[in-house]
């Protein structure tokens, strides 16, 4: 197995890298400016900021311990910027940095970006990233005729379609990649949505300036915290469960998360390699950890997503972060090694209400504060009351 993990750009992360990648498993390291004119999966604003300077001299770093790296290009939509002449100006005066600095592949989820680069950069290895939701055999034929070298499935609909995975991997010859630890929940009616959010507040020139409220996030940990099936009812990938996967014919894991600390990155990747963790499962998965890692100096750089502050309440940013506090749950990982082997093998056509194989594990492994709990609920309604309002009594 092959693992392709995120830099979070500190100084720190390669020199802690070289201790952990004991097996020389991690093949690749993946990352991007927090703002460029593409756009990634990720808001700008929760995204450490890094120079063009640093990040060359990262990536020279990176590639001297002979880890190869892949910049995201990965924005599922670019607004029609693409099909501008000043868009396409831009994309290429990016596109040549990063030939020049020695990057070795670029992640897309555009079509027609994918054949831009392969037309104009074809010495560039290519992967298909998870937000162009390539959930089919079709999809993933058509994304290798593009030329893609390597396609990562979107976790809430493939990675626990098992049947689906055998037939992707004997319908395409280009690297099968999962992500292991994002934790969204299967199925997720608001994936497109989300992933369209993410990319336009990491791009320079749209306007929303590379910041937004991060509604999807919130709704997703709300779901969680009122039925706790939810957490169960996940993409994730346990790192007991991933010899288990690479049976089915997957060649990379994909870890996240880019705005995490060295510290808990490397917690993460060191989980996946020992293909073991008897602790909390929720410490391997990001979205559940609360706020995420900003230097110090990052918040000077940072004012400018707030220049705009008379269009935005910034007491309604303050209540609103306080919903991505960390998940105070404790998911008992010792108690799901038999998980995988009990799951409905036609999970994906089956309703959970019928099933109830998620509930019943999750009423074993699943560990909330009662009184967290119901604090937490209230101050999810009274947050959610204050964004949307409440116009019902009104003609």
């Amino acid at each position: 197995m092959e693992f392709s993990i995120p830099t979070n750009w500190q100084e720190d992360f390669i020199s802690g890298l070289s201790f952990c990648d004991e097996e020389n498993e991690i093949k690749e390291v993946y990352g991007k400016l927090f703002l460029d004119d593409v756009g990634g999966g990720r808001v700008a604003s929760g995204l450490p900021f890094v120079s063009k300077k640093a990040a060359e001299r990262h990536i020279e770093q990176l590639k001297k311990n002979r880890y190869k790296f892949n910049y995201l290009l990965n924005a599922i939509c670019l607004d029609n910027f693409e099909f501008t002449s000043i868009g396409q100006r831009k994309i290429a005066r990016l596109l040549d940095w990063l030939t020049d600095i020695g990057v070795d592949s670029v992640t897309v989820s555009n079509p027609y970006l994918a054949m831009w680069v392969k037309r104009n950069y074809p010495f560039f290895t290519m992967s298909a990233s998870a937000m162009a939701n390539i959930d089919s055999v079709r999809k993933a034929r058509f994304w290798e005729s593009l030329g893609v070298d390597k396609i990562t499935f979107p976790g809430p609909v493939v990675n626990r379609n098992f049947p689906l995975l055998k037939q992707l991997r004997g319908s395409v010859k280009c690297k099968i990649q999962l992500i292991a630890n994002n934790s969204c929940i299967c199925n997720c009616p608001t994936y497109i949505g989300h992933a369209l959010m993410s990319c336009h507040a990491s791009q320079k020139w749209h306007k929303s300036k590379g910041w937004i409220f991060d509604y999807y996030v919130a709704m997703c940990r709300l779901a969680r915290l009122n039925d706790p099936f939810n957490f169960i009812r996940a993409d994730w990938i346990r790192p007991e469960d991933v010899d288990f996967y690479s049976g089915l014919g997957v060649e990379s894991i994909k870890l996240v998360d880019r705005r995490l600390s060295t510290d808990m990155l490397l917690k993460i990747v060191s989980a996946y390699q020992a293909r073991a963790y008897r602790g909390n499962l929720a410490d391997l998965f990001p979205v559940l950890q609360g706020k995420s890692f900003i230097s110090h100096k990052d918040w000077f750089r940072k004012i400018l997503y707030f220049r705009n502050i008379f269009t935005v309440n910034p007491f309604k940013i303050v209540k609103f972060s306080s919903l991505l506090s960390k998940i105070e749950v404790f998911i008992d990982n010792t108690k799901l090694d038999l998980f995988l082997k009990k799951l409905p093998q036609e999970c994906d056509l089956t309703s959970c209400k019928e099933c109830g194989y998620c509930k019943r594990v999750a009423m074993e492994v699943v560990s909330i504060n009662t009184n967290y709990l119901e604090n937490m609920l209230r101050n999810y309604q009274d947050i959610f009351d204050s964004i949307f309002g409440n116009r019902s009594g009104q003609k």
